[in-house]
């Protein structure tokens, strides 16, 4: 009689605080500021939004909102793609990069100019990530 002995093996990488990954190329969740790389510079007369948008991963417009003092024009947002979104239903949003360019109006009556920039995004699997809010000054 011949017994025939099968080994199965697990293999397993460490879990970190957003799932885990194996070695079966199982995709991960970002960190929300790695999938929305954000950059904020002020220039004269404006304030530059850079975001960098990892693949797989969009920026919904109506989501994103520039507030601070009177000073501040109204954000210049691009015409985004269309897309029918089973959270919101029929709206534009981003892929790969992002630049919104807010006015600064009356810029010599302004030194420091703290703004508030709230964006929410998704990862194209159907994952959302929660509505984010970030504080700056320039």
């Amino acid at each position: 009689m011949i017994l025939v002995a099968v080994i199965f093996i697990t293999l397993t990488s460490s879990a970190d605080q957003f799932g885990s990954h194996n070695t079966f190329d199982e995709p991960t969740i970002l960190p929300v500021d790695e999938a929305f790389a954000l950059t904020v510079v002020r220039e004269k007369d404006q304030v530059t939004l850079l975001w960098q948008i990892q693949p797989g991963h969009y920026l919904y417009r109506h989501r994103i909102m520039v507030t601070g003092p009177d000073h501040l024009g109204k954000p210049n947002i691009p015409v985004g793609i269309e897309r029918n979104d089973e959270y919101f239903g029929d709206v534009e949003v981003y892929y790969e990069a992002l630049q919104v360019d807010v006015p600064i109006v009356n810029i010599e009556a302004l030194k420091d100019l703290a703004i508030i920039v709230e964006y929410q995004g998704c990862a194209d699997r159907g994952i959302c990530y929660p509505p984010q809010k970030r504080h700056y000054t320039l």
